[in-house]
């Protein structure tokens, strides 16, 4: 029998994860098409495409914890601003995604989410420019991405996201145990990954964010390669789950990074 990893034993997971699920809706307004990618035999992955115009670029967005693709109906506008469409996927086990979360899983279905996704802008004709939003826990399918390159991938954003697992295993959620140290969770921490991109990068953190702190927004940035080009775009004053309330700051730099990379 092969061990379970302790950052994936389901003790950890029901710490780690806050999954809400949603049904499929019956009916969508026409703008909005239901996403529904099956990635692996056993898992199939949902979500939203919200259209704002068929010739803008799109940001595939890996929302936060206790957050599902529906929600995000009612920010449509704040992204809209931004010069986009907005596509939204849940992990495994939030809204009707299949399965259960671990924390490995957000790394194996990143890379298959994004090929299924950039398939399916293909197949339906909307424009080839492709942008990665990683929000919170989201940020580990963005660093998993982003490690790889595609050809495809215009930018990579990441949003109060963080660097290092180990941080985050005994700061935030108080796990400890003998695998959780900086050297034996290296190849499953962001940082690791981050420091492959070449692909412009976008760091958005709020100064006040005490979930997950800006010093962790503030090593993302430093883990990108020099090479790469990067920036970094700290909100006075927001904090974790007010941020989009910020709205002039956040827009304009979100905007702004779309238009140069596009």
């Amino acid at each position: 029998m092969v061990k379970k990893l302790l950052i994936d034993n389901p003790a950890v997971s029901n710490i780690v994860f806050y999954p809400r699920k949603t049904p499929i809706p019956k009916e969508t307004d026409p703008n909005i098409k239901v996403l529904k990618f099956q990635i692996d035999k056993n898992v199939l992955i949902g979500g939203f495409f919200y259209l704002n115009d068929l010739n803008l670029p799109t940001v595939l967005l890996f929302h936060g914890n206790g957050e599902v693709a529906a929600d995000y109906q009612y920010f449509i506008n704040f992204f809209f601003k931004c010069g986009v469409n907005l596509a939204v996927v849940d992990f495994r086990g939030y809204g009707f995604s299949s399965g259960d979360p671990f924390y490995t899983s957000l790394i194996i279905d990143a890379l298959p989410i994004y090929n299924a996704f950039h398939k399916w802008i293909i197949e339906n004709s909307f424009r080839d420019s492709i942008f990665i939003l990683g929000r919170s826990l989201g940020s580990i399918c963005a660093s998993e991405i982003g490690s790889y390159n595609p050809e495809s991938l215009c930018g990579v954003i990441f949003e109060s996201g963080f660097a290092s697992i180990y941080d985050m295993m005994t700061g935030l959620f108080r796990i400890n145990g003998q695998e959780i140290t900086p050297e034996f969770l290296s190849k499953y921490s962001n940082d690791t990954r981050i420091r492959k991109f070449k692909k412009p990068v976008l760091v958005i953190h709020g100064t006040m964010d005490y979930i997950i702190p800006y010093q962790q927004g503030k090593l993302i940035y430093e883990n990108i390669p020099e090479t790469t080009e990067k920036k970094l775009v700290l909100i006075e004053g927001a904090g974790h789950n007010n941020i989009f309330s910020f709205e002039d700051e956040y827009i304009t730099s979100v905007e702004e990074f779309i238009k140069k990379f596009q």
